[in-house]
């Protein structure tokens, strides 16, 4: 992939190679806007917090973002640094070069990530019984969880086939709803709540659902990527 292939309005993060606080590593948001004919790229100088951030020439950032193929978005990466900053028509831009090729992240359709997160589930007779509010909403947790499924602990047998309504509470207690379908189900071996998991497979999904919960297994992955590198 080339610059120029990132496309305008693509959201960029950008996180610095170096930084001054052990604890925390900032991120910055900004947005590809075009390739210079010297091979740069323009983009919008980050905000925080309603104040321009002054990237500092020279200094070098490892810049994320998201491209969509098809149904599916990957994740992808490259380094960069800053080489100028300046003011078109009142935008705040900064030109970056290229320090290294951009690398797709993201290797499979859908990165399974080891998570645990409260969901709610019911058992439904059939997809015709989401309207039935008299089911009760149970409470567990989630052991994994990717673009096409989750895997959930359970302390009752659920057949494969069965269908089931679930609300997943993500990052920020984000509510993410869907109905899908155990497509496994075995023993986890432990003898207290959890005695079994099952794998659900989203059957019907909002398209926008689908892609909070892809967007924060990418920042979780990110996240992993990152610590294995400091």
């Amino acid at each position: 992939m080339e610059l120029a292939d990132i496309g305008t309005g693509t959201r960029l993060e950008l996180e610095p190679e170096v930084y001054t606080d052990s604890d925390t590593r900032p991120v910055y948001v900004s947005s590809f806007e075009w390739v210079e004919s010297d091979g740069t790229a323009a983009i919008t100088a980050p905000i925080f917090e309603g104040r321009i951030m002054p990237l500092e020439k020279g200094s070098v950032y490892n810049v994320y973002f998201l491209k969509r193929q098809g149904k599916l978005l990957s994740l992808y990466s490259f380094r960069a640094a800053i080489r100028e900053r300046l003011v078109i028509d009142n935008l705040h831009l900064l030109l970056i070069e290229q320090l290294d090729s951009i690398e797709k992240i993201q290797r499979r359709s859908f990165f399974r990530l080891d998570c645990y997160l409260d969901v709610k589930y019911r058992v439904l007779r059939s997809l015709k019984d989401r309207n039935n509010s008299e089911i009760p909403f149970r409470k567990t947790i989630t052991s994994d969880m990717s673009g096409g499924g989750i895997r959930i602990l359970l302390d009752e047998r659920l057949e494969p086939g069965t269908y089931v309504e679930c609300e997943l509470f993500g990052e920020n207690n984000q509510k993410i709803r869907f109905f899908g379908k155990i497509v496994r189900f075995e023993r986890t071996g432990n003898a207290g709540r959890y005695r079994y998991a099952a794998g659900v497979a989203y059957v019907d999904i909002d398209e926008k659902e689908r892609e909070a919960v892809i967007k924060y297994i990418f920042r979780e992955q990110r996240k992993l990527l990152r610590k294995g590198l400091e």
